[in-house]
């Protein structure tokens, strides 16, 4: 018979036994769906879930599960952003000595991943928003959001025509000014988040 731990306590399942690995993580993840948690690392049989991918159903000893809250998630992300947004200007240093109208290519690819990293940013704010009080406490939450959709949207559309100049221009002003916003406010959304989380957890 097949065990289950969650954060090293163990789990009673209602289904004892699983025809597959898959059917069994997507039992244990609707579990951990309506404790508002998810998983962070499994371990199938002592070992990785990597290297035990094809384990068979009759084969499931022990599966261990490591959780985190979403709301553990998104304060590691935001401190992720914060530490980004550090470094977020000083490629534009770089850019000026190059000349902004002959970008060499590891310039551009940085560029790329600078856009790549604002994609990141701004489904981090939809996840805020989805599992937090922020647009509750800050009333002007949810228009720096739309106002940093709107300005992504318009770099993107930018790039796209090969206006680098207007793409980089608001990368830097634009899109930088509402990344300094949410700097200089980090701290506080981290507490309020912080203070969220801990109020979920006496409720249960």
């Amino acid at each position: 018979m097949m065990e289950v731990y969650v954060d090293n306590v163990k789990v009673e399942m209602k289904q004892k036994k699983f025809k597959s690995l898959g059917n069994a993580i997507s039992a244990i993840n609707k579990k951990l769906m309506k404790e508002n948690k998810i998983p962070h690392e499994i371990y199938v049989n002592g070992s990785t879930l990597r290297d035990n991918s094809i384990v068979v159903g009759k084969d499931l000893k022990v599966i261990e599960v490591i959780t985190k809250t979403h709301g553990a998630m998104i304060l590691e992300s935001i401190l992720i952003a914060k530490e980004s947004i550090d470094r977020y200007f000083d490629i534009f240093d770089d850019i000026e000595e190059s000349g902004q109208e002959s970008l060499n290519d590891e310039v551009e690819i940085q560029l790329i991943e600078m856009v790549i990293f604002l994609r990141w940013f701004y489904n981090l704010l939809l996840l805020i928003k989805e599992n937090h009080i922020l647009d509750f406490i800050y009333e002007d939450f949810d228009e720096y959001i739309e106002d940093f959709r709107k300005e992504l949207e318009i770099a993107e559309h930018a790039y796209e025509a090969r206006d680098l100049i207007g793409f980089i221009d608001i990368l830097e002003f634009s899109i930088g000014d509402l990344l300094i916003e949410f700097y200089d406010n980090v701290e506080d959304y981290y507490n309020d988040i912080v203070e969220e989380e801990n109020r979920k957890r006496l409720l249960n």
